[in-house]
């Protein structure tokens, strides 16, 4: 008789068939990106109702522009938080614990699969976004034809402003410099100079006028570029902080649903009954 059967302790065949075949269960995994994920649509559906409601499309009524930005960029963050959270808890709490496993090792597991929450939710997010990005892109392009007037078309009816003849012919014209000259945040010295001379050519303005207004033109696309640039920066560095806050959040909580496995401790909704 060997000393595991004298001493009761299970045999190395009965202790690795009690073991999962893996170390990672992908099923929390994907129910708790599912959850994290619908929480999110909830979330941001809640707060595109209040931002509807809250605001006006009267100048100088409801919340600035900036207002919205902050209460916006804000939101996000805590969607990222409570939704990564909630998800890595309920992976968490329905993974199969391992009897080879020490305390230690058990933490680590839970936290790890908390974190995969985390990164299946954003590559799914991201995913996403590219699916609706095409989308968006290939109705862009099948409605081109009928498409309203672009914000450069306005842009351009300002500079022509006072032109009579060939309005449509010169708007075309100044509109593809105007959109060319938004996307490198510069106009070339050449582009200034035919701007001016079709607005001048075409109308009462003077050339010095045209170029003028040309140049005024210039420096405020210029200061809006600059401006949108490190608002982006901001935005940008702000999001990646809070993304990766939100998988630290979700290791936390994954390790926490663990530990309320273990200890097969009640929901705070639920409640033990003894009968």
């Amino acid at each position: 008789m060997s000393a595991a059967e004298l001493t009761g302790a299970p045999t190395r065949a009965a202790t690795l068939t009690a073991v999962p075949a893996s170390y990672v269960e992908w099923g929390p995994i994907f129910a708790g990106a599912v959850l994290a994920a619908a929480l999110s649509l909830v979330m941001f559906a809640f707060a595109g109702g209040v931002g509807l409601a809250i605001s006006s499309p009267w100048p100088g009524q409801g919340p600035s522009g900036a207002a919205l930005g902050v209460v916006s960029v804000a939101w996000t963050m805590i969607v990222l938080l409570f939704s990564s959270m909630a998800g890595a808890y309920v992976a968490g709490r329905l993974r199969s614990p391992r009897a080879d496993a020490t305390a230690d090792e058990v933490e680590v597991r839970d936290g790890t699969h908390g974190l995969l929450v985390w990164a299946t939710g954003l590559l799914l997010g991201a995913l996403a976004a590219m699916a609706l990005a095409l989308a968006a892109q290939s109705a862009a392009a099948a409605g081109a034809d009928n498409a309203p007037p672009t914000a450069m078309s306005y842009e351009a009816d300002k500079l022509i402003r006072g032109v009579d003849e060939d309005r449509a012919e010169i708007r075309a014209e100044v509109d593809p410099i105007l959109a060319n000259a938004a996307l490198t945040g510069s106009l070339p010295d050449a582009d200034r100079a035919h701007v001016a001379s079709l607005i001048a050519g075409a109308s009462d303005v003077s050339e010095t006028e045209a170029r003028t207004r040309v140049d005024a033109w210039a420096a405020s696309m210029i200061e809006d570029a600059d401006s949108a640039r490190k608002v982006g920066a901001v935005a940008a560095f702000l999001l990646a902080a809070t993304t990766l806050t939100a998988g630290a959040a979700a290791y936390f909580a994954g390790g926490m649903g663990g530990r309320h496995r273990d200890r097969n401790s009640p929901f705070l909704w639920t409640r033990a009954r003894v009968v």
